[in-house]
């Protein structure tokens, strides 16, 4: 009998670990899975609905779980407010640090705008801006920056590498107050559901969980589109070296954004460089081994200045620092003969100073410094012709002899590649995935030195 009550107990111990085991594994797993943290939007107005019949609920101050379609949240005339869309009638006002939470259980996810995001939403009133941060899990949100970054068409093992590229870069960022990352390409893109596919989902699942390291770290899995044939070293773009980041050959020939060019006209030159007064002439300095523009001398009409290739990519919104520059003359000015006129008063350097002297005219003003009349009126804004002072200043236009019309000189930019250059190049892994290379292949090209092993959380 004792024995039998022995044999019966152990039964029930049994299927008590396994029912144990069952039902509980699921949720540590889920719990395993990491959250990030993704500012979306950074605006004064923004409008947040439902994506069908399912009502949106909303938590925060003066709110417990109310269900809504429609919100819009603003700020204007130094007031904040926002209004539900069933009741636009009743404002609600907003003070700063006010905090919301919205939530839904609609698989379709929640609209921000033109856009459907997964997880749930914090807003956050802070100053004059409202932030949009959308939370969900990092294998879901990978899911919509895969196709965010590269075309859903391209090869999966190439769609792989970016994932585990993307989940590396994002899991580095973990950890800051407000929000972990940015959703554009500040960081990576993220687009929402709308660039989720099932061969991106596939891309994630299959690769769940992998990162790449170094020396037992999250590495910083930097990428760009395209380098032009070598990558870049960490260093020779910023301050910081990293030796996975070094410069490797790339595979990218074959593709769209190889080689541009832009071109600037004076007036736009005047307008991004107002200290100097545009640009007159621009030398590089000092290049990288790859080729990239390291540091610039701009010599503009008021003075010059020194800068970094980093830095005029953004001032001049540059696809790459892989470019050369180039002064030469407008076509559109030079075939145009409907101002030909005009060109022949075009300015070739400042305008001369003039100092009104006893007896002077306008009339002889211009004769003595063979100049048009019209010009020196139209140069000083001079309303009544006949009418000049004695000590006056008159400002001279310069002008080529012979009647030469004096053609407008634009910087025309001819670039390489798109990107920092630096890591790994998409065109170059979806070159590399078309000639059969795996995905772990594509990145230990890229990245020197490195392992790709499942997140832990000692990686951070």
């Amino acid at each position: 009998m004792t024995l039998k009550f022995i044999k019966i107990t152990h039964n029930y111990f049994l299927i008590f670990i396994v029912n144990f085991c069952v039902f509980h594994t699921r949720p540590l797993l889920a719990r395993r899975i990491p959250t990030i943290k993704v500012l979306i939007s950074k605006n004064k107005a923004i409008r947040i609905r439902s994506d069908r019949s399912i009502p949106l609920t909303l938590e925060g101050r003066k709110f417990s779980k109310k269900k809504f379609k429609g919100l819009t949240l603003k700020m204007e005339d130094n007031r904040k407010f926002m209004f539900f869309d069933k009741n636009k009638q009743k404002i609600y006002n907003l003070n700063n640090k006010d905090k919301f939470v919205v939530k839904t259980s609609d698989e379709r996810g929640i609209w921000v705008g033109q856009k459907r995001y997964s997880g749930k939403l914090k807003i956050f009133v802070l100053h004059n801006e409202i932030f949009l941060i959308n939370i969900l899990g990092v294998e879901d949100y990978l899911s919509s920056v895969v196709g965010s970054e590269m075309p859903t068409k391209w090869p999966i093992e190439a769609l792989k590498a970016q994932a585990i590229a993307s989940r590396t870069y994002a899991l580095k960022q973990k950890g800051n107050a407000l929000y972990d990352i940015d959703s554009t390409n500040k960081n990576q893109v993220y687009s929402g559901l709308e660039a989720k596919t099932s061969k991106t989902t596939k891309a994630v699942n299959s690769t769940r969980s992998l990162v790449l390291i170094y020396k037992n770290k999250l590495i910083n899995s930097l990428f760009h589109s395209s380098s032009a044939g070598m990558t870049e070293n960490s260093q020779d773009v910023w301050k910081n070296a990293y030796p996975y980041l070094s410069s490797v050959k790339d595979f990218d020939k074959n593709n769209p954004k190889l080689r541009w060019q832009k071109r600037f006209s004076n007036e736009q030159l005047q307008k991004l460089f107002p200290n100097i007064g545009g640009i007159k002439q621009i030398d590089i300095l000092n290049i990288t081994n790859t080729g990239r523009v390291k540091n610039v001398k701009i010599q503009g009409d008021n003075g010059s200045d020194q800068i970094s290739g980093v830095d005029i990519r953004k001032k001049l919104n540059l696809k790459s620092t892989l470019v050369r520059f180039k002064l030469i003359e407008d076509e559109e000015t030079k075939s145009n003969n409907e101002h030909s006129q005009l060109l022949k008063t075009k300015l070739v350097d400042k305008p001369i100073t003039y100092i009104v002297k006893a007896g002077d005219s306008l009339f002889d003003i211009a004769i003595q410094h063979n100049v048009n009349f019209e010009d020196i009126v139209a140069l000083n804004s001079i309303k009544d012709p006949s009418i000049i002072n004695i000590n006056q200043m008159i400002l001279i236009p310069r002008k080529l002899g012979n009647n030469i019309p004096v053609r407008e000189k634009i910087l025309l930019i001819t670039g390489y590649g798109s990107g920092h250059g630096v890591g790994m190049s998409q065109w170059g892994a979806r070159y590399m995935a078309t000639k059969g290379a795996k995905a772990e292949e594509i990145l230990k090209h890229f990245y020197k030195g490195v392992r790709i092993k499942p997140f832990k959380r000692y990686f951070l």
